[in-house]
């Protein structure tokens, strides 16, 4: 049930992004919804590793210790060839305990978040959608649809969720977490275009006896990146990007939307989070397909490939909202931008927008602060992805740069596991040079 009144903040969509800003906002005191249309919170989901500088975040809302017992620590990330590794990039400090990728799948992430929020007095109305949003001068009017399964037919009997309540809640600010399809974007007229091609990937996590250390392992070959990540539990997860594969259904939405007008609509992305959903296995997925990517692509991989807990193809936009929202409604994570899987971006880099902006949001609510300070964020986070997404400012090689590192220089922005001053950290480890992007303010 929703709690009396109206909330200072609604939070539109329950995955780590939402979660995380709803319950920052709870422990700065602060009466917070969130909604999601789902189900039930996602059972798999690509994303799995936590940046050095995200775990800070959590240890902030107090979930890291919990975490950190579920993960999978990875220190170095290996840049290989097929052949074998041509470079490495240290993640931290040896001696730091939150010098590490922490390797830890998003449904762990997500019920970990939802736990804590549920301790701090707010619970997540699971099966709700926000159908309208109309702001106002000095708060947003949000219509609330509550989803309830009807059965219809009578000959054929089956079941549907239909709008069971709808209810208007006046909130001072929304923040929409709601993912690629983000119903809060769209309610603002945000253009979501793709700035680059799409790319599919084949994934496998399975059981093996490689002895992966503290290692991830991305793999360059000619117009491909492909990414091993080691995971708790004496699993492994291969993610191969398939050059010549396409969804004919998917291409054929994504021309029909395009004919229609509507170019700023993603594909979906399976993340099992839906009550009911099957995985169908396409001949890129059988196991004798694995093995042959890893000995055309990988011949220093010897693991054993034993039960596959999980495969599926992905595929993976390249978007960036036109904007990150306006006046007192405002975007963070899928909802404002798609990247690429290897380094898991959108997730880490979507956490700390959320941090932002609550903060920022918080700080408005209690007399700190004015709206421009949510413009002037949304305008950091445009700058930054725009350098991200490798539309500006991309890593640049010089005269002493290995030359196999200068050739993929412009494939390592969507690698490296950070952003703003961490990227040309980690980027200067290997000789490239990350230039200044271009904004009125440096992103925390």
């Amino acid at each position: 049930m929703f709690a009396e009144g109206n909330p200072e903040v609604l939070v539109v969509g329950a995955g780590p992004v939402g979660l995380f800003a709803a319950l920052h906002l709870a422990k700065q005191g602060i009466t917070v919804e969130i909604v999601d249309s789902g189900v039930w919170a996602c059972k798999h989901s690509y994303a799995l590793a936590l940046y050095p500088q995200t775990l800070n975040l959590l240890r902030e809302v107090g979930v890291l210790d919990r975490l950190m017992s579920n993960a999978y620590p990875v220190r170095n990330l290996a840049l290989c060839d097929r052949n074998g590794t041509r470079a490495r990039v240290r993640l931290g400090d040896a001696s730091d305990p939150l010098g590490c990728l922490a390797v830890v799948r998003q449904d762990v992430i997500e019920d970990m978040l939802e736990h804590a929020l549920r301790e701090a007095g707010v619970a997540v109305h699971w099966r709700h959608d926000i159908s309208a949003l109309q702001p106002a001068a000095d708060h947003v009017t949000a219509t609330v649809d509550r989803l309830e399964k009807e059965s219809r037919g009578y000959v054929v009997a089956h079941t549907e969720w239909v709008v069971g309540r709808r209810w208007d809640l006046q909130t001072p600010f929304v923040l929409g977490a709601d993912g690629y399809n983000s119903r809060v974007r769209r309610t603002l007229n945000i253009e979501y275009p793709e700035v680059a091609p799409a790319q599919y990937y084949a994934v496998f996590e399975f059981e093996t006896d490689a002895k992966l250390g503290d290692e991830a392992h991305i793999v360059f070959g000619p117009g491909t990146s492909d990414v091993l990540w080691p995971l708790p539990g004496n699993l492994c997860r291969w993610s191969f990007q398939l050059t010549d594969y396409h969804d004919s259904v998917a291409e054929e939405m994504k021309d029909r939307l395009l004919r229609s007008g509507f170019g700023y609509f993603p594909t979906e992305r399976p993340k099992d989070r839906n009550e009911g959903s099957e995985n169908k296995y396409p001949a890129v997925l059988d196991e004798k397909h694995l093995t042959d990517l890893i000995a055309a692509r990988a011949t220093w991989f010897h693991g054993s490939i034993e039960k596959i807990h999980w495969r599926t193809v992905v595929r993976f936009e390249h978007r960036l909202a036109a904007s990150f929202g306006q006046h007192r409604t405002w975007l963070a994570g899928d909802a404002a931008h798609l990247a690429g899987p290897v380094a898991v971006q959108s997730m880490n880099i979507g956490l700390f927008e959320a941090h932002e902006f609550s903060n920022l949001i918080a700080g408005i609510l209690r007399g700190r602060g004015t709206l421009a300070d949510l413009d002037a964020c949304g305008d950091r986070w445009h700058a930054e992805w725009r350098r991200l997404q490798g539309l500006e400012a991309p890593l640049q090689a010089v005269a002493e740069t290995d030359p196999w590192i200068a050739e993929h220089a412009v494939d390592l922005p969507g690698c490296l596991p950070g952003f703003g001053a961490e990227v040309a950290q980690l980027a200067a480890q290997i000789g490239l040079v990350s230039p200044p992007v271009h904004s009125k303010t440096a992103v925390p």
